[in-house]
């Protein structure tokens, strides 16, 4: 970061630094060690989606909703929260999503949402617009802020949090819902922890576990063509567990074959 900010013919040589980073990477692997979030597939999701909406606040639905938006659209975090009204149209079945960029993509974006009827995405959308629409919000951010009192928060009571996000949720707010829901559901991982990530995970795995090709996932993850991360983290563990050649040995039965 140093060198990066220093002006042209001013950079300092970094070799010792690069050196010392090299020996830390070599001697210290498990501390380099990528710790992956818990992958929230449809058995966890619909659970938390139903617990959201249960009791008919909005803040259940405007979670609900962020679910449902972030397992199909494949959303990092902030994506969904930068989301407004303006970008959805929605289609016979679906919805169309207008993103002007993300992480990977410079260039704006038409994407198409097909609903399911176990995620609902439609309708828990249309609910929670539904929502904002009875309070006058038919523009700007989709996943806003929820007073305890079920309004939405005005641009003026944002502004007393002297939030630089403005009306639109933070990437940690969305993070901070998924763990909500997924603990008020009753549900466990096995180990890994709980994030925002998962949703985005979730929705990968699945659809590595169900043979998309690789293609495929970069396409509905909008990961760069060719990404290690869609094929290291979702397909490959996905083929080694349908290939697995272990599952060729018979079952060892110590019980079987004996005189009784």
């Amino acid at each position: 970061m140093i060198k990066t900010a220093m002006p042209p013919g001013k950079k300092p040589d970094n070799s010792l630094y690069l050196r010392l980073l090299a020996n830390y990477r070599q001697n210290k692997k498990r501390a380099l060690r990528t710790r992956r979030a818990f992958p929230i597939t449809l058995p966890y999701l619909v659970p938390m989606m139903e617990k959201a909406e249960a009791d008919g606040r909005p803040i259940g639905r405007r979670d609900s909703a962020m679910l449902a938006f972030g397992y199909r659209f494949l959303g990092r975090s902030v994506e969904d929260a930068n989301l407004e009204i303006e970008d959805l149209t929605f289609t016979n079945g679906g919805i169309l999503v207008w993103l002007p960029e993300d992480k990977t993509h410079d260039e704006e974006q038409n994407l198409v949402l097909m609903d399911r009827p176990d995620i609902q995405l439609v309708p828990r959308l249309t609910r929670w617009l539904d929502c904002m629409a009875g309070q006058g919000i038919t523009s700007g951010p989709v996943f806003r802020h929820v007073l305890k009192n079920g309004l939405v928060a005005t641009a003026e009571t944002r502004n007393k949090t002297a939030t630089s996000r403005g009306l639109h949720l933070r990437g940690q707010t969305v993070n901070e819902r998924v763990k909500h829901w997924f603990h008020a559901a009753g549900l466990v991982t096995d180990g890994r922890h709980v994030s925002s990530q998962g949703v985005r995970a979730g929705a990968a795995t699945e659809l590595a576990q169900n043979d998309a090709t690789d293609e495929e996932l970069e396409r509905a993850g909008r990961w760069r063509a060719g990404s290690r991360v869609s094929r290291e983290v979702y397909v490959r563990p996905a083929r080694a567990e349908r290939n697995d050649p272990f599952a060729r040995i018979p079952v060892h039965n110590p019980g079987e074959g004996k005189a009784t």
